[in-house]
Order: structure tokens, then sequence, then C-alpha cells
């Protein structure tokens, strides 16, 4: 960039004065803070240090600073005070600047660009900067609207002095220009041939200058600068991880959220809450990605390192150094980077299809242990109804989103839970510790929170959840109706998660425990005996009859006790696959048996029964079984097995209470 090219790019901006202002600080003292915009400092008097970012300056009076929105500005006063002006400003390209100008100005943004120097003719500059801060003290329209055009002067003689005393214009160059260009469009698609296309080399050339300058690819560089954007985002602002990933370039958030690890060592979910626990200075955001070329854009703290000093001996230049001395700067750069941002450790790339059989054929040996949630590289292969997913050998890290049942049956508590199942299991309870994380309301779940969980293995019901589920971890489609007996379904979750002697086990109990709870009814309700399961609380205008398929026990009634329903209940949601119907209360009593379960909500009472229900056999013999939502709306297989040992601990208590 030559300085024409600079002034130009200031008379194609549209400039707003922010705040002028004169300070002092005391001998010995010091300020810091962080510039909200760009911004002139010009320390007029005493002596001392000026640090811009991480550069450290020395000055003796008259010593000029310019840095762009978000740097670093501290001052150390020396024996003497130290007064200085601060001029903050905001500064933008005209939308009807020549492509030139604008190509100038993505290259080389002069409102960003940090420099600090002694100027050879001070008194000039002062003149400016004093006036101004005389009239923007007034506060009146008429004055602020002049400083406007004292600062315009201020810039010329700026520049003008610049220019005149034989500072060199800077050669173009590629690698800087990329990183400049990189840092202006992070957020838009940027590949090597759209890189090699603009700059008119060829994508080997550009590779491999760029990878010579920098230590790291194009690509690899873009990647960095798109997850420090990514981690002040999450500081500073509520965004979800869909929106960050959206506004730094990724339209798929899975695909962005593995990025994200495997630059930071953690899912943005946990990055968001180590910063919030956590002040310590090396987790912020400018730090965690230096360029010594980069632009910052809007409010991100990825800033230049192009700091200049001005040498005692009179010979100063504001593009001070050698090419192979930028080398070295951006060399150290990286250096910091790699030290920051490449701690954590590679993102899964297995990702499955959906679940049942196993073929238990291990793919590698490797074990990691860690107090972190590592990725298990040992996998076997399960023969699923969504295709072939390789899974951990033993995994440890499960996410479920509704069959939490079988889960928990095979010995495994999972990391994450759907809190329906968790609210309306209630069964369960007992073997679910409150380390389970909550993902969600079941049509609801957060795939965020599924995200932050970093599972080995995610189960589920559902095959439209499948595709989202397996960007995040290999993925079980837990289908139930592929299995006709309890037991084949506990087997089918031994073998997805590699607890095939744990669903041994609990099978084996099961079918003690099953015979236990029908001996206990066996000699109270007579063997011939109808029984149906109504719920008349969640519907309204009719009576919901169950069948043995769904949920509000039925399969702990009919299939683990052997209960018989009526032949309505039989050949109307039974025989037709059908968990439940909906039926008039004027045809209620030919779906009602001798016995009648009945489905209570705390807190939810019906209005008035018509006298069909209290009409019938079952309700006038007091043979009604009541039951709660809370623990009868699940329908898996551990939850049922608790279901119907309390239905026979129940009617073993009406039994004895109508005798």
């Amino acid at each position: 960039m030559n300085w024409e090219e600079y002034i130009q790019m200031w008379d194609n901006s549209s400039i707003q004065l922010v705040d002028i202002r004169q300070l002092v600080i005391s001998s010995g003292g010091k300020q810091q803070y962080q510039l909200p915009v760009s911004g002139f400092i010009y320390i007029v008097q005493g002596q001392g240090t000026i640090s811009l970012d991480d550069d450290i300056h020395i000055f003796k009076r008259f010593y000029l600073l310019h840095a762009g929105k978000g740097s670093r500005i501290r001052i150390e006063a020396g024996q003497d005070d130290v007064t200085y002006y601060y001029i903050l400003y905001r500064g933008s390209m005209s939308p009807k600047a020549s492509k030139e100008i604008q190509h100038n100005y993505d290259m080389n943004n002069p409102f960003q660009l940090p420099y600090a120097y002694q100027p050879l003719a001070p008194l000039n500059l002062y003149r400016h900067v004093d006036s101004m801060y005389e009239e923007w003290s007034r506060r009146q329209v008429f004055e602020r609207f002049h400083v406007k055009i004292g600062f315009y002067q201020f810039v010329y003689t700026l520049v003008q002095q610049l220019k005149l005393q034989g500072v060199t214009s800077k050669e173009t160059d590629m690698v800087e220009e990329i990183i400049q260009y990189i840092h202006k469009h992070y957020n838009e698609s940027i590949s090597l041939e759209s890189l090699a296309e603009l700059w008119n080399y060829s994508i080997q050339y550009l590779s491999k200058q760029f990878k010579l300058r920098t230590g790291r690819s194009p690509i690899e560089y873009v990647i960095q600068a798109r997850m420090a954007k990514a981690k002040e985002l999450m500081i500073r602002t509520d965004a979800t991880a869909q929106e960050i990933a959206s506004s730094v370039g990724y339209s798929d958030v899975f695909y962005f959220t593995r990025l994200f690890k495997k630059q930071v060592g953690m899912t943005p979910g946990q990055y968001k809450k180590k910063m919030k626990d956590s002040l310590v200075d090396s987790d912020s955001p400018w730090e965690g990605f230096v360029s010594s070329m980069g632009k910052q854009s809007s409010s991100c703290y990825v800033i230049n390192d192009n700091h200049y000093q001005y040498k005692t001996e009179g010979d100063w230049q504001m593009f001070k150094g050698t090419r192979s001395k930028m080398v070295l700067t951006l060399m150290l750069c990286f250096t910091i980077i790699l030290s920051a941002c490449t701690s954590g450790n590679s993102s899964r790339t297995n990702q499955g299809a959906a679940g049942g059989n196993s073929n238990q054929s291990a793919e590698s040996t490797q074990n990691v242990t860690s107090n972190e949630p590592k990725e298990d590289t040992s996998t076997r292969k399960l023969s699923t109804v969504m295709g072939e997913v390789s899974v951990p050998v033993y995994p440890k890290r499960v996410v479920v989103d509704w069959d939490l049942g079988p889960v928990l049956a095979v010995g495994v508590t999972p990391v994450g839970a759907s809190s329906t199942q968790m609210n309306f299991a209630k069964f369960l309870k007992p073997y679910l510790p409150d380390t389970v994380e909550d993902i969600g309301l079941e049509g609801s779940i957060s795939l965020e929170k599924v995200l932050d969980l970093s599972p080995d293995v995610i189960i589920t019901w559902n095959p439209a959840a499948y595709e989202s589920y397996s960007k995040i971890a290999p993925t079980v489609v837990f289908e139930t109706s592929k299995y006709s007996t309890i037991q084949e379904e506990i087997t089918a979750m031994g073998d997805i998660l590699g607890r095939q002697e744990e669903a041994e086990k609990w099978n084996a109990d099961f079918v003690k425990r099953t015979e236990a709870a029908r001996n206990k009814i066996k000699n109270v309700i007579p063997k011939d005996a109808t029984i149906s399961i109504v719920d008349y609380v969640t519907v309204d205008k009719f009576l919901m009859v169950i069948g043995n398929a769904g949920e509000r026990g039925g399969r702990a009634t009919y299939d683990i006790l052997g209960l018989n329903p009526t032949p309505k209940v039989k050949s109307d949601i039974i025989d037709k696959n059908e968990d439940r119907i909906e039926v008039s209360w004027e045809t209620v009593n030919d779906y009602v048996g001798d016995y009648v379960i009945v489905l209570k909500v705390e807190g939810q009472e019906p209005t008035n029964l018509p006298a069909t229900w209290t009409s019938l056999d079952a309700v006038k013999n007091n043979h009604v079984i009541e039951i709660e939502m809370e623990k009868y709306f699940a329908a898996d297989s551990f939850s049922s097995l608790l279901q119907a040992e309390d239905i026979a601990d129940k009617i073993t208590k009406m039994a004895a209470a109508a005798k």
C-alpha cells in the first residue's frame, strides 16, 4: 500500500467522530482499556511505555499511536506525569467507491491498521488535536460539525508528514493479502480454488507459499480464524450453536461442532460453560488466535500486530523491517496458535446408522482413559434397520431419547435422557442418578444439549431423527416392534451396548419376577375374569381404552401378568396392533370387563362421570384399580416389569379390602 492509496481510501469513506478527550496519568500510574472503535492516541507530555496489544513501545513526549477497534491499550507513566489525547472514530467505506478502492480497502483497511511512531514535526499535529479537543468539549452542534473538518486536516497532515519524510511504499505481498481477505470474508465460502482464482496463481504455488510463510495451509488458517470468531460470540452473546455456526461460515452445525472440538478441545457448549466459570486471561477470545497481519472484522478481537517503533537515531519508518522479520513475526504468532488452539482431541469420525443385532468384530484395540470424555476407537459393527453402523465395543457415554428402561436394565447409566421419560417413567427413578442430564421433551430434543454431552452412542426410537443424531455420534434406532418378547428386547439392547452378560442376568431375573407377580394374583382374580385399562382424565368427552402394545400399563397387564382383555379390546385394539382407541360413553360397557384399571393424574379430576360408567359392574363391585400416569406412561421393558409388580400388589390389596 502506498500513501496515495491510503489517503484515497479515506477520501472514499464515511467518518463519524465518537469522542475526543485529554487525559493525565500521574507519575508511576497506569491506564488500560480496550478500544470500542478505531482511534488515535497522541501523547504530548511525559515519558513511559505504551502497549498496543502485546507490543510494547517506549515513548518520550510527542508519540502517536493508531489502533483498530478491540485493541488493548495500556499506558504506564514514568517519573513524570503523562498527558495525552485520544480521538475515537468510526470509519466505513462508501458503497459508491470503485472496485479498485474497495479491493485496496479489503486488503488494507486504514481504520484497522495499527502503528506507533514519533513524528518529526509534532507541533503541527498538536495544533490540530488541541483545536479539535477544545471545540469538541463545547458540545455544540456547530462546533462538533467543525471538528470533523479538523479531523480530516489532522489525518491529511499526518499522512503528508509520512510521505514527505521518505517512508517507502510497501510492496504488495500475496500471503499478507490473502490473510487480510480471510479475516474480511471468514463467514463466506472460501476454498483453495477460489483463492487461487482471485490471486491468479496455481493452487499448488499458492498453497506452498502460504504454508512456507505461515506454517499451515490457507484452509487451516480459515478454520482457525472462524473458530476465534466463534469463541468470541460464545462469550459475548447468547447465540445458539446453530446461529454461531452460520455466522462464521458453516451451514452444518454438526460439522462446525466437530471442527470446534478438534481446535479447542471441547464442544461449544462446554467451552461456553468453562468461560462463564473462569476468568483466566488465556481463554480470552483475542488470545485464542493471533495474526500478525489479520484484519479485525466487526467486534472480533482478531487483530493486527504490525506495530512499528521509533528508532532513537532518528531513522524511523512506519513499515519498519524486512520481509524476513515479518516471517519471523508470523511464525511466532502461529507458535502461539498451536499452543492455544490445538490441544484438543480429534473429532469423532465414526458416524452410524441405527440399531439392532450386533456383529462383534473388533476394528481396533486402542483404549483411551482420561477424566474427560474421550473417543473410544475400539469399535464393532452392528447390522441395523438403518444399515451397518460402527459403535464402541463398550460405550461409556450413552444418550437415549425414549427407551430409557432397557438401557438401565443392562447396567448402563446414560449421560442424557429425555425429560418426558424421566418425568413419566417414575418407576425408574430409583435407578436414575441426578447426574443424568435432561436433553428436552420428546418431540423437542435439544440437539445442542446432546452435542454438549459428547456421547459415544445415541439410542433413539425415531428413524426421522437418525440423520441429525448420526452427525453427532453413532446412532441406533431401537425399534421395539422388531422384538416379540421383552427378553428379546433386552437381549438386543445388551448387544447394542456391549452388555450381553448383564442382559442375560436381567432376563433370568425377569422370568423369576414375572412368575412371582402372577402367582400373587393367581387366587385373587378368577382365571376367566376380564380386565380393562381406561383413561378418562386426559381425553375430553370420550373414554380412552388401552391395548397391550402402548403405554399406560397395557404391556404390564396383558403381556407380563397374563390377564384377559375383553373380547372388544382384543378384537378392536390388540388384534389390530393398535395402542389404544377412544370410544363414546354410550359404548363403554362393550369394552370394560370384570375389573378395570383407571389412569389418574394428580390435580386432574373428571367433573361428572356419566351413568353409563357408574352403572358398570366393575365400578359397582369396587373392582377398580387406580394407577398414576407418571408411573404408567412409559411402556419400556423395565418399566413394564415394575408396573406389573405394582398392579399385582394393588389387586391383592383390593381383594384384601373387599373381605
